[in-house]
């Protein structure tokens, strides 16, 4: 008589049956998805630094630009002994409001120009 070998059934080959039939990842493939993922962390990481260092760059160009409008408008003081007031600085720098405005003020709290009245500033 001959003899039939019945198959070994095991719980790992029911679970991974399973697993392949529900496709559930493995934990294999979980642990090359993480490994993806921290790299792509990796070059978000990369990129972010270096635009932060652009933007640094960018940020100490336009505060040159406003230091330099910072001067300007201490020259327009200089050349005003008795005073200058907003019209007289925009005629000569052109100028829109705002910036004066900001200018003015910032130039005022730091003591670089005085207030003598409404409206006129004094260089100090």
């Amino acid at each position: 008589m001959e003899q039939k070998t019945i198959p070994v059934i095991t719980w790992e080959s029911i679970i991974n049956g399973l697993l392949q039939r529900l496709e559930i990842p493995s934990k294999e493939e979980i642990n090359m998805i993480n490994r993806r993922l921290d790299n792509i962390e990796k070059l978000i990481c990369q990129k972010q630094s270096d635009s932060e260092k652009a933007g640094k760059a960018g940020k100490a160009d336009k505060a040159d630009k406003n230091d330099i409008a910072s001067d300007i408008i201490l020259g327009v003081f200089t050349k005003h002994a008795e005073g200058a007031n907003f019209k007289t600085i925009k005629a000569e720098t052109e100028y829109n409001d705002k910036k004066i405005r900001n200018i003015i003020f910032r130039l005022d709290k730091t003591g670089k120009i005085k207030r003598i009245k409404r409206g006129v500033y004094k260089k100090i």
